[in-house]
């Protein structure tokens, strides 16, 4: 899904911040590459200090950043997602994921999703898409006080058979070092590997240094030293959700032993 925040709520935090006594002396272009660089600034101060569930944090950081540029006091940023959730084109949900997560909730799948979102920011988005229901819970660094690629917060998730995500460095990882079986969302997927099943992918000739290439390109790459392109390698890549279903509906029905 597409959330809310590069559409609606960073246009109004950043509009909010430009307002700042510190930033008075400078031209508006100039002012919003200074907000967007200590911002993100702040998320990675927090990232190299380890202090992985503030990083998340971001009506933190944003009071932060305004304290320091002379600004006003942040408004409540769940009130905000909240606003920006009611509009139409705020949050998209995904090609694919309805009907993916309607196949396993209709195969008595228990679906349960781990995010570095804090909750307050990801359950009304969940809501405003229409699927909050078909999810059993919502695991967040707020409340599970770990993010992800920490494996601790896959723990909070008993009987997990599969763990999906988008993020070599925090879904592949996390799930790789918490025993999970990690199936990588990549919508990019070059043509050269689409013809092959999601599990056959990762074993196709030139799939490691896509690999690694991917990782090279993350920003999150120095914050993890425990990434390698074996480490971050999933057990199956697909396209989209409705294939990731695919995926864990047939390791259920491998491991489920045969009736008489």
């Amino acid at each position: 899904m597409r959330g809310p925040f590069v559409t609606s709520v960073r246009p109004r935090i950043w509009e909010h911040l430009s307002h700042s006594s510190g930033l008075a002396h400078l031209a508006a272009e100039d002012r919003q590459r200074h907000i967007w660089q200590a911002v993100r600034g702040e998320h990675d101060r927090r990232l190299a200090e380890n202090d992985h569930v503030a990083a998340w944090n971001w009506q933190s950081i944003y009071e932060e950043v305004s304290r320091a540029i002379g600004g006003e006091p942040i408004p409540d940023l769940a009130a905000i997602v909240r606003e920006s959730c009611a509009a139409d084109t705020a949050v998209v949900l995904l090609a694919g994921a309805a009907s993916g997560l309607k196949r396993l909730a209709h195969a008595g799948v228990r679906i349960v999703a781990i995010t570095n979102g804090y909750y307050a920011y990801q359950w009304p988005v969940l809501e405003a898409l229409g699927i909050a229901g078909l999810f059993e819970a919502i695991i967040t660094p707020d409340v599970a006080g770990f993010a992800k690629p920490d494996p601790r917060i896959f723990g909070l998730a008993p009987g997990l058979i599969g763990h999906v995500g988008d993020l070599l460095l925090h879904d592949v990882l996390g799930a790789n070092l918490a025993g999970v079986q990690s199936i990588w969302l990549d919508p990019e997927l070059p043509e050269a590997f689409q013809a092959a099943s999601p599990r056959e992918r990762t074993q196709l000739p030139g799939f490691d240094d896509y690999v690694a290439r991917t990782l090279e390109n993350s920003r999150y790459r120095r914050f993890h030293p425990q990434a390698t392109p074996h480490s971050c390698t999933p057990r199956a890549v697909v396209r989209d959700v409705d294939e990731a279903a695919t995926v864990l509906l047939d390791s259920i029905a491998a491991w489920t032993p045969a009736s008489d």
